[in-house]
């Protein structure tokens, strides 16, 4: 049936009569232009790089003796038929093989709903971990009990199986969503369970106070160094502070903006969207952390003097040394080099996250702002990752109104 909700058209003809329906399924839409005795069909296929939509269109003819509800239901059927070719999408039997819609997948859903690096990231799983063991299996045999079975049969860590879980999901579910088989086998898995609960390893607050002044004292490169305060300080994922432009320190109303993240896609660095619509936001700088920006500026302005034209990027707060985007395995390199032999060994990029958050729990600040504050994606992520620290907070908070009641 022709949809014949209100919506806003654009200028036209009175011999032209814009039409949009809908049809087999809710993830597939075209437009018709009905213009005299032809039907002008365009489908929407994804967006460029510049977030532009990119359109493909065709016209239909009906036959000269179809009456105009016969010839609107042929355009119909038409543009079905022409959106399916548009988006790849092509038949399968009941005795495909998952690799056939793995790779459909990753052809035609993929490389247009997803960021580029969760691309890289899954088909570097699929690859590795999916395809070998369910490539050539025929999916009307790919039962619950079945991916049960595969589940459980990964010698793998807990929380990785369940990422693949979610790749093979995924799959399925723009399977179903595009009629290539009747059931989606992914309901009712069951995944291994972790054997302990994930523990946030962070720093006491006199573990820290160590830390810096050993960040003081011992060598180490006066850039890194400073990569490494800006994380403890701010609670930033790594590749959201290697990807910190200049225009995004705003040291006039002391706030960081954090709209992007650095990400590695085959060897090749590319700034993106961060990892949730929550992250990309706006959090406040320190005095401390403001002289740590304007070092860096000095830095940073004395490298483009080195460099001249050959400095690639000088709008990046932590660029390299030859002016490159920053890669995150050298820095994390340099922090192991910087803590052999110490107590703080087992110290990562990413655990520097966890200080500050950490930090802010033990202080009393209340947990949404600390969501907020972290990128989380709601506060529910953040209460289950510092379930530890909650208690013990809680606990604390208990004691300390106990001490005020029994004075």
């Amino acid at each position: 049936m022709i949809n014949t909700r209100k919506y806003r058209k654009p200028t036209q003809s009175p011999r032209t009569k814009t039409i949009t329906f809908q049809e087999v399924t809710d993830s597939t839409m075209a437009a018709i232009d009905k213009r005299g005795s032809t039907f002008r069909i365009r489908v929407f296929v994804g967006t460029d790089m510049n977030g532009k939509k990119i359109m493909k269109s065709t016209t239909f003819t009906p036959p000269t003796d179809a009456t105009p509800k016969k010839a609107e239901k042929l355009a119909q059927e038409f543009a079905f038929e022409f959106e399916r070719q548009c988006k790849g999408y092509i038949s399968f039997n009941e005795n495909m093989r998952f690799s056939e819609l793995a790779d459909w997948y990753f052809t035609n859903f993929a490389p247009v709903e997803l960021k580029a690096s969760t691309v890289y990231t899954y088909t570097g799983q699929y690859k590795k971990h999916i395809k070998p063991v369910l490539g050539n299996m025929k999916l009307k045999n790919i039962t619950t009990p079945k991916l049960t079975q595969v589940m459980q049969s990964y010698n793998l860590n807990p929380a990785t199986i369940r990422k693949l879980y979610v790749i093979i999901q995924s799959i399925f579910k723009r399977g179903m969503e595009q009629g290539f088989l009747r059931d989606n086998p992914c309901h009712n898995v069951i995944l291994p369970k972790n054997k302990e609960q994930h523990k946030v390893m962070a720093l006491s607050e006199d573990e820290l106070k160590r830390f810096l002044k050993m960040l003081d004292e011992k060598p180490c490169d006066e850039d890194v160094k400073r990569i490494i305060r800006i994380l403890l300080f701010t609670g930033m994922r790594s590749g959201e502070c290697f990807a910190l432009r200049w225009e995004d320190i705003d040291f006039e109303n002391s706030s960081i903006s954090i709209k992007h993240t650095l990400n590695n896609i085959g060897g090749k660095h590319e700034l993106t969207p961060p990892k949730t619509k929550k992250s990309i936001r706006t959090i406040g700088m320190s005095e401390t952390v403001a002289s740590v920006f304007k070092a860096q500026k000095e830095y940073t302005d004395k490298l483009k003097i080195v460099l001249g034209e050959n400095y690639a990027h000088p709008e990046m707060v932590f660029p390299s040394a030859n002016g490159n985007y920053r890669d995150r395995s050298s820095v994390l390199t340099s922090l192991k080099r910087f803590t052999k032999g110490t107590e703080f060994e087992s110290l990562t990029l990413h655990k520097l996250r966890h200080c500050n958050a950490t930090m802010l729990l033990n202080m009393g600040v209340d947990l949404k702002v600390i969501s907020d504050h972290l990128g989380h994606c709601d506060i529910n992520v953040t209460a289950d990752i510092y379930a530890d620290v909650l208690s013990s907070t809680r606990k604390v908070l208990a004691d300390s109104i106990e001490k005020k009641l029994t004075e």
